[in-house]
């Protein structure tokens, strides 16, 4: 038998896994490169919900929206936010007609609505939610600090005030529960607890 004719054997029998091999490694490759797009994604956006913090115009009133039209309120899970400030205008409106002449409250409620708000909107996997957990267990912190500390109660009806306007609709509620699947353990950030409000 000529070295060519083996060759032809061996690579006859070679040739398939060699090429099997080959596009396994490309697979892994292009799957490794989605995993790297992704986790930059996520980074990027929980540095985005950290970021994201009230500032005294949006708790002095300076730029509340115009009232929001009410046939489009409920219509997304978003709702409406005209002024950019990351809460809805139908929840804005609310609290500072709830709370017209206690900036503090209405600054912790404010930020507890926002930090809603970045849940139903910006979670899209569980470094987000831890994100945005962090961000809602900060806002209740704030309101805690902002309340008689031994009222408890009234802290709790603040929390329930905020969290009824927030998910006033059956999808909002079924997006917000929907959110659990990401849920994980997470540490509280050492931030201060209210937004800086200068």
């Amino acid at each position: 038998m000529n070295f060519a004719a083996v060759a032809r054997t061996i690579w006859r029998w070679v040739r398939w896994p060699l090429l099997a091999l080959a596009v396994l490694y490309i697979a892994l490759v292009v799957y490794r490169a989605f995993v790297l797009v992704a986790e930059d994604e996520t980074r990027v956006a929980v540095e985005n919900i950290h970021a994201e913090r009230l500032t005294m115009d949006d708790v002095d009133g300076k730029h509340l929206p115009p009232p929001p039209d009410l046939a489009q309120v409920d219509a997304t899970i978003e709702g409406i936010d005209a002024n950019g400030n990351g809460i809805r205008d139908d929840v804005e409106f609310a609290i500072f007609e709830k709370y017209p002449n206690d900036i503090k409250i209405r600054a912790a409620t404010l930020q507890y609505a926002k930090a809603l708000q970045q849940g139903l909107t910006q979670v899209t996997n569980s470094g987000t939610w831890i994100a945005a957990s962090q961000q809602e267990e900060r806002s209740l912190r704030c309101i805690l600090e902002n309340v008689s500390q031994t009222s408890i109660s009234k802290w709790s009806e603040i929390r329930e005030e905020v969290r009824e306007s927030m998910l006033n609709t059956s999808m909002r509620t079924k997006k917000y529960e929907e959110l659990s699947k990401y849920q994980t353990s997470f540490s509280l950030l050492e931030d201060d607890n209210c937004d800086p409000t200068s």
